[in-house]
């Protein structure tokens, strides 16, 4: 019995060791509640993606711009969807920057706009990839993808419908951490990778890729 109990513990020393040891963007690390994870008026602390991911929804659902742009890193890129690009009549370029996307953002959540509401969905497909750093001992990155259920209710019983998938790329923040250095993680690169399937009959909505719903708001 004594030997059982023994091992036992051993085990869970070591399982915790290889636990405090593992580092990156991971779902082991707290997403809410002690450790860093809680949240503050609906937010969560940006210690893993999805946690980012978290925030984003909120910050998109709430109509709150500055907290949305926060979570975008100083060189942040939107990749628009390669099956907007080459109209001749609607050019657009191939991404753009985060003075661009702030600007998009406040047109679209910010207290001048004409959106009356927004309900956003992001579901994760697959499983996270690690992405290394250049050079050794630099910190990886993280790149998920989810599926995109964006609706935006504007008057006169308009609503656009964006359904599509999204690739997210996380990095470590440089700047800022956690109350007590937890590493923080933010978005770098945001890419429109999937174009949705239109309807054989529209309901009661536009269909719209998610580029074309944010080159709305330009």
């Amino acid at each position: 019995m004594f030997r059982t109990s023994a091992r036992l513990k051993s085990a869970i020393i070591l399982l915790a060791a290889l636990a405090l040891g593992l580092s990156g963007c991971s779902l082991f690390a707290p997403e809410e509640g002690g450790g860093g994870g809680d949240d503050t008026g609906g937010y969560k602390e940006r210690t893993t993606c999805p946690n980012v991911i978290h925030n984003l929804t909120r910050a998109y659902e709430e109509m709150e711009p500055e907290e949305y742009v926060a979570l975008l890193a100083e060189d942040f890129e939107f990749w628009l969807n390669p099956g907007d690009l080459g109209d001749p009549q609607n050019p657009l370029p191939e991404s753009w920057g985060r003075t661009d996307e702030a600007t998009i953002a406040e047109n679209m959540l910010g207290d001048g706009t004409n959106v009356l509401s927004i309900q956003l969905t992001l579901s994760q497909l697959g499983s996270a990839v690690e992405i290394p750093g250049p050079n050794p001992g630099d910190p990886s990155t993280w790149q998920y993808t989810y599926s995109v259920d964006l609706y935006v209710y504007l008057p006169n019983d308009l609503t656009y419908w964006a359904n599509a998938a999204s690739r997210y790329t996380f990095q470590v923040d440089p700047v800022e951490t956690g109350p007590n250095g937890e590493t923080w993680w933010e978005i770098i690169k945001w890419e429109d990778i999937d174009t949705p399937t239109r309807p054989v009959t529209p309901g009661d909505f536009e269909q719209v890729t998610l580029t074309e719903l944010k080159a709305l708001f330009q």
